[in-house]
């Protein structure tokens, strides 16, 4: 009786293990999980710019399995956007945006979804003639996708940026 009730809780158990929801997936700038950036002048200002431009594209890509069909007939995930900027190793900053649906597959994501700009122009004081300015030092920024509710794991992207 043991080994039956031992065999089918490990069925149960790998048939759980089947059917689990699950994201995968990467973030990358200029299609890269870890990029080097170059900023003009150390102002956050001119780094937006660079990503306005298309200079530092963000790529968002992943891909789901056994995750619910919605009323539509669609796969939709929800995912939680984290933002991490070091300065010279000691976090300075983060952000975290409200859960955001989207449907798997590849699609490019602004820079404002991740509010690094923001951070970064906001560490010091700035008067009107030196508005953005951004310390100088070396700075890593971290940007994340967090599934909510799914298992998995979407893959960051880490930029670097030295002033």
């Amino acid at each position: 009786m043991k080994r039956v009730f031992l065999f089918f809780l490990i069925c149960y158990g790998v048939t759980m293990q089947a059917s689990a929801q699950l994201v995968q997936g990467t973030l990358k700038v200029k299609e890269q999980s870890k990029v080097e950036l170059v900023v003009k002048n150390g102002k956050a200002v001119n780094l937006y710019a660079d990503f306005r431009d298309s200079r530092y594209p963000i790529l968002f890509n992943f891909s789901c399995v056994d995750v619910p069909l919605n009323d539509e007939k669609r796969e939709v995930v929800q995912f939680v956007f984290t933002t991490t900027v070091k300065r010279d190793g000691k976090v300075v900053g983060t952000a975290k945006r409200s859960p955001i649906p989207f449907f798997p597959g590849d699609m490019l994501i602004p820079t404002e979804t991740f509010d690094f700009i923001s951070i970064l122009s906001n560490l010091q004081t700035n008067a009107p003639d030196h508005t953005s300015e951004i310390p100088k030092g070396s700075y890593e920024i971290t940007i994340e996708a967090n599934a909510v509710g799914v298992k998995g794991r979407v893959q960051p992207a880490t930029l670097l940026v030295k002033f």
